[in-house]
């Protein structure tokens, strides 16, 4: 029996995972685009510190163009700093984490503008353009998980997103 507590209490963690994750996602999906006051409440609530408005404005402008929503990197860090605590208490962590990893690819895809596929030149233009930053022009090669310019090979991660490029 004792068991069977424990798959109780495990499945009643993972429940209050996916309602924290869903609760963070609809008010990063609820905000403008790089957040608002509600999401910096939000952030400092969860111990995260959150980017600097010029930091957040470059991410808006060169990150992976997103339309709305608070952004995809600080959305990560909130659904990290929120299921921690919880992670430590299961037994079979991915089972959490694999659902905030789901939870922030279906905020990417939702928070992403639309690219139209009637003209196969924008799409390629919209996929590929490099930017410029720093006066050094960004790869070609866009983060796999959220579609931004990789501007730093060096990096082990996307500056825009935290995907890891390994």
């Amino acid at each position: 029996m004792h068991d069977e507590d424990e798959r109780i209490d495990e499945a009643r963690v993972i429940e209050q995972g996916r309602q924290l994750v869903a609760s963070i996602v609809n008010l990063a999906l609820s905000v403008p685009a790089g957040g608002d006051v509600r999401w910096d409440k939000l952030l400092v609530a969860l111990g995260v510190s959150g980017l600097a408005p010029d930091e957040r404005a470059r991410d808006l402008r060169e990150g992976p163009g997103q339309s709305k929503g608070a952004l995809v990197l600080e959305v990560r860090w909130a659904i990290e700093a929120g299921l921690a605590p919880l992670l430590e208490l299961l037994d079979q962590p991915w089972r959490l984490r694999e659902l905030g990893e789901q939870a922030l690819r279906d905020y990417l895809g939702a928070v992403k503008p639309r690219i139209s596929t009637s003209s196969i030149f924008a799409n390629a233009l919209a996929t590929t353009k490099p930017i410029v930053s720093g006066g050094a022009s960004a790869s070609a090669e866009p983060c796999r998980f959220c579609g931004a310019p990789r501007a730093d090979r060096s990096k082990p991660s996307c500056r825009y997103c935290g995907e890891s490029f390994t």
